[in-house]
């Protein structure tokens, strides 16, 4: 029996046991999926004692997304650019690192637009799940453009990724209702009835995506759809993600119904 593993400090919020798990169902997968509490001065002793001796695959969470490149054999473009490994697999005997945010995000946008090249999108946020987005919409030719509170943050990402920023420490209406998408990739909202867009900002023909997936409907999307906008939940950029890991460790795709299904249970 193979075996998987989702590694994390803490990881009792994890999802991608129950996601993997009906996958495995579904398809009539051999394998198991367990959970794995790993406090980062445990990291390099799991990967050389139980990963590469046992394990077929880990998905990787907070903290260890940026440590865990270090035991990686070698990374994909996508781990290189995005600077962060979620996925780890194996390969004539040697540890891959790949990151499959980035695949969940656009897949997640493409649910509610398929024609994103030249369109504008605006990024909130600056850490490590607004690079996995803004690694997407650029490798889907959209513009891009990252705010921060911090503006040096936004200044700095811009010129990685080859994108803009907007220099200002507040939003401003008229710059906000020229973007097609906004992505919401701050904590802001995270378990807290807070938006770091004002309401009365959103426009009917705009698409609101927010990386957040606790709670499911945020107020940045809340408010989003009071106005008509078109909203991307949390949840879908997490499916779309563990469904690129399943096809990348079993070389076949689970419907997205499946994992949507797991998720809610």
């Amino acid at each position: 029996m193979k075996k998987f593993a989702v590694i994390g400090h803490p990881i009792a919020h994890s999802k991608s046991p129950i996601l993997h798990r009906a996958g495995f169902v579904e398809l009539e997968i051999d394998a198991e999926f367990s959970a794995v509490d790993l406090s980062p001065d445990r990291l390099e002793d799991w990967i050389r004692d139980e990963f590469r001796p046992n394990f077929t695959g880990a998905a990787i969470t907070i903290p260890h997304k940026i440590a865990v490149r270090q035991f990686c054999d070698f990374e994909t473009e996508a781990a290189k650019k995005i600077g962060a490994v979620n996925t780890l697999f194996k390969k004539d005997e040697q540890i891959f690192g790949t990151n499959t945010d980035a695949v969940g995000a656009i897949r997640a946008i493409h649910t509610a637009e398929q024609n994103l090249r030249e369109k504008k999108a605006l990024v909130l946020g600056a850490g490590g799940a607004a690079r996995a987005v803004i690694f997407a919409l650029r490798s889907a030719e959209m513009q891009v453009w990252i705010w921060n509170r911090t503006a040096s943050r936004a200044r700095d990402l811009a010129r990685e990724f080859d994108a803009k920023f907007l220099e200002t420490d507040h939003l401003l209406p008229k710059i906000f209702a020229e973007f097609d998408l906004v992505a919401n990739t701050t904590s802001v909202g995270l378990k807290k009835w807070e938006s770091p867009v004002p309401a009365e900002f959103w426009r009917a023909d705009q698409i609101a995506f927010d990386a957040v997936y606790d709670p499911l409907e945020t107020r940045f999307l809340a408010e989003a759809a009071d106005a008509g906008a078109t909203t991307i939940t949390g949840d879908k950029m997490l499916c779309f993600q563990a469904i690129e890991q399943f096809k990348i460790w079993h070389g076949v795709e689970p419907e997205l119904e499946i994992f949507e299904r797991a998720f809610f249970e």
